[in-house]
């Protein structure tokens, strides 16, 4: 029987092409016909397709909308395999025209290396209504990057906040891509679990989990753990020093100053940097007065290492603070500020350098002289 479907469908289709016109009345009705025949008449009808015109395809693309079933939905399959375009888009076309089948199908093609995947997103996006995001999360585990990623996309259309607690607990997992991508869907919702979820993921192996789960709490409100951020000011990637420091700053958390002092000391030239460069937006005169008391007593090539940083990479706030601290009672702290400013030489502290050329500890005086020199300010020279 299913023998003798085909030859119908068949010699109706030649019939059609025969014709050459779609409209004509002998055409319409053999396609009337041709729509009858359910699944065999979806090979000579996407035979057809491959060298279609704009009306033919319409006419053609209408039949497939028609016999498609989940029982005929296989044949549809198949046909996303091949390799002319006309006929992908006509299946993909009659896809998003029916809603007579089963939509979780679709998902099932994504795991053939053949399929064409852009085309079976483009029907999934079309079908978004009628599919299950718990399939299309099992589903998104199992395919590759590109697919992952647009499989997410559809998941993140259509979450809502009662998937929160599943979304968390999918976080445990070690797909790392698909990690990311959750992150971006729950930073979504602020609510404290989520915001603990993300603090977690500040410490995961993956550079590009750490970098999400920073990029996500900068766009949440509320409270954030300030030391695991601060942790990433040691962060070997770039990317996720520089995401740190701006969370840092973002927080501004009255303990920061405490946090900075151990990364101020750090060997790493580009820690120590982050540091200042925290500073440089959170600093002020006490807290950069009460970081040179805390490494006052460390070892020279540490306080040196420490001075040389805010020296060189200190901004504005930074250097109006060691002005500050110019006249500052303890010795100890003149004599840092005054070195600051020897490798800073911003005009702006002439006029407390002169005044420090008349300090009672020779260190501070005489430094203050060469920072002087060192700006080559007219205004110096009576001092």
């Amino acid at each position: 029987m299913k023998f003798i479907s085909s030859l119908r469908a068949e010699r109706l289709m030649s019939r059609v092409m025969e014709l050459g016109e779609v409209e004509s009345p002998a055409a319409v009705k053999a396609l009337e016909k041709l729509s009858t025949l359910g699944g065999s008449a979806v090979p000579p009808v996407l035979e057809a397709l491959a060298h279609a015109d704009k009306k033919q395809t319409v006419a053609y693309v209408d039949i497939l909308s028609q016999t498609l079933t989940d029982k005929t939905f296989a044949l549809y399959g198949e046909g996303l395999k091949e390799k002319n375009e006309r006929v992908v888009a006509g299946i993909a076309w009659a896809m998003t025209s029916s809603n007579t089948y089963n939509p979780s199908l679709l998902l099932e093609l994504l795991h053939d290396p053949d399929t064409d995947k852009a085309a079976v997103i483009s029907v999934l996006k079309h079908n978004i209504k009628r599919l299950n995001i718990y399939e299309l999360l099992r589903v998104a585990y199992k395919v590759e990057p590109h697919e992952k990623a647009a499989i997410f996309g559809l998941i993140a259309s259509i979450a809502t906040e009662d998937m929160v607690p599943d979304l968390i607990e999918r976080m445990e997992g070690k797909d790392s891509i698909a990690k990311v991508h959750i992150i971006n869907i729950l930073f979504r919702y602020n609510k404290p679990e989520v915001r603990r979820c993300l603090e977690i993921q500040l410490a995961d192996k993956n550079k590009m989990v750490r970098q999400a789960a920073l990029s996500a709490l900068a766009n949440m409100e509320g409270d954030i753990n300030a030391e695991a951020v601060m942790r990433l000011l040691r962060d070997p990637d770039l990317e996720v020093q520089n995401k740190a420091v701006d969370l840092v700053i973002k927080i501004n958390h009255p303990d920061t100053i405490k946090y900075l002092v151990h990364i101020l000391k750090d060997e790493s030239e580009y820690i120590r940097r982050a540091a200042v460069e925290v500073l440089n937006e959170v600093g002020d005169a006490d807290s950069i007065k009460h970081l040179l008391e805390v490494i006052s007593d460390e070892d020279w090539w540490v306080r040196s290492r420490a001075a040389d940083a805010l020296a060189k990479i200190g901004g504005p706030k930074v250097v109006d603070a060691v002005m500050e601290l110019i006249g500052d009672e303890d010795e100890g702290i003149r004599r840092a500020a005054i070195e600051i400013l020897n490798v800073t030489r911003d005009e702006r502290a002439i006029d407390k350098l002169i005044s420090a050329t008349k300090d009672k500890d020779w260190w501070v005086s005489e430094r203050a002289v060469d920072a002087l020199a060192e700006i080559g300010s007219k205004k110096a020279t009576p001092a």
